[in-house]
């Protein structure tokens, strides 16, 4: 989908009911604070981390990960949608959180900046070329040593959970440009493409069997 159209879209109809969809969506998986903490679960967090949340969003997983960080922690989450930003701004935030209008795939922030970057359900909506892009930017803006931790849908071995993902998020919808997006970050592997960014001791951590993962690099240099 066309950038300008994205944003559009975004800012005036998905915006609205964004909260109450992943609210519907997360029952199967317990419900939305259970959905969220558990793909949480892997990551440790230290005192005093700068946190960037890259397609925060209306916010959503920001506010979980802001309740897990530790309070003198400072998190900015930064997002392509304006409308977007303006639900996330509502939200009551466990440690200091700002957030900035911008694009993921071209980032106006210095190099090594932040100890993790997080990319939460949202890599699968890029084609490929700007999913690499938005990649290599979250190392660049990354500290040495620093984690990438990107929350994002999986492939699950199981015929009927495939089957579910697709009925779930709409993928059998007409015109969903995520389907195909989707299908070809299935094709070449979340993990493969972090490490061919030239992130290293890759980890993914499967969650709902094989429906959900969490997935963790670092920057070496």
């Amino acid at each position: 989908m066309d950038k300008k159209l994205y944003k559009w879209f975004y800012d005036n109809i998905h915006s609205k009911y964004y909260d109450f969809m992943i609210q519907l969506f997360s029952l199967p998986f317990g419900g939305e604070k259970i959905f969220r903490t558990t793909l949480l679960k892997p990551i440790q967090f230290r005192s005093n981390e700068k946190i960037l949340d890259m397609c925060c969003g209306t916010g959503g997983a920001t506010l979980f990960i802001s309740q897990k960080a530790n309070r003198s922690a400072g998190i900015i989450g930064i997002d392509l949608s304006r409308g977007q930003l303006k639900r996330a701004l509502n939200k009551n935030y466990g440690c200091p959180t700002f957030f900035a209008e911008c694009d993921a795939s071209c980032l106006s922030i210095l190099n090594c900046m932040f100890d993790k970057v997080f990319i939460t359900h949202a890599i699968h909506e890029m084609p490929r070329s700007e999913r690499l892009q938005t990649l290599k930017e979250a190392k660049r803006v990354l500290k040495s040593n620093g984690e990438l931790i990107i929350l994002e849908l999986d492939n699950p071995p199981n015929f009927f959970l495939r089957i579910l993902i697709g009925f779930l998020f709409l993928y059998w919808l007409p015109g969903n440009f995520e389907t195909v997006t989707r299908r070809d970050l299935m094709k070449h592997g979340l993990i493969n493409e972090m490490a061919e960014c030239g992130f290293a001791h890759v980890r993914k951590f499967p969650s709902y069997k094989g429906i959900l993962q969490t997935a963790v690099g670092i920057k070496n240099t």
